[in-house]
């Protein structure tokens, strides 16, 4: 009889542990103003958190407690995220990978000093989520990382009806995600008067001529994580 209390002890456990791994927590970014709804968050180890962005353009970006209003190094980054729409249907969506605090801000304007932050499973003493908020108002001039989304899967809104085009030129999918790069070709030509002092047979005099010459460069647009519907689903 103990046996068997034991396992039916240990099921549930597992059972307990298998259902937070795989839930999903829904956090609101920009609706009814500059704020995360919710933005004190608690997650077990597993658990995916979803962005939804509401107008007009936001981020989420990871900061560390100490500088928040700046990214940092390594965090994850949603990119900007224009949207017109409420709700737009854009998503970003990060794993909780352990139980350390995860500090996160908006990075457009003065977003994150007005109070558009957010934290995962801060402490209730200490480095708390109000003292992350107060430090994030007295922040100098928010920061964003170069480059596009990272740390986490970017869903734009309508991704899927390009689908058939984006797979043509995507690398590296994986359940239904799709990371696709572009380049960006720019031509500029310039127009200049040459003045020129010339000296021959012991004389010296100017001479001015028109000159015309151009140049085209390329440049690599960062890839951005979207959306493909699979045939048939």
């Amino acid at each position: 009889m103990y046996f068997s209390s034991t396992l039916l002890t240990l099921a549930a456990i597992a059972a307990t542990a298998s259902a937070q791994e795989g839930t999903t927590i829904q956090v609101t970014v920009g609706k009814g103003g500059l704020v995360y709804t919710p933005n004190d968050i608690k997650a077990e180890i597993g658990t995916n958190i979803e962005f939804s962005f509401f107008p007009k353009n936001h981020t989420v970006t990871q900061s560390s407690f100490k500088d928040p209003c700046h990214p940092l190094e390594n965090g994850f980054f949603s990119s900007f995220v224009p949207t017109a729409n409420s709700p737009s249907g854009s998503t970003f969506t990060i794993t909780v990978k352990d139980t350390k605090p995860i500090w996160l801000y908006c990075g457009q304007g003065n977003h994150c000093q007005t109070g558009m932050v957010a934290a995962i499973n801060a402490p209730s003493t200490g480095n708390t989520f109000e003292a992350f908020a107060l430090l994030a108002k007295n922040a100098t001039a928010s920061t964003s990382p170069p480059g596009g989304a990272a740390g986490g899967i970017l869903k734009l809104a309508g991704a899927a009806d390009s689908s058939s085009s984006a797979s043509a030129s995507a690398s590296g999918s994986a359940s239904g995600f799709s990371t696709i790069s572009t380049t960006r070709t720019v031509q500029t030509t310039v127009t200049a008067t040459i003045t020129a002092v010339v000296t021959k047979d012991g004389s010296t005099y100017s001479t001015t001529y028109p000159s015309t010459y151009g140049t085209t460069y390329t440049t690599a647009v960062p890839g951005t994580t979207i959306a493909v519907a699979a045939s048939g689903s």
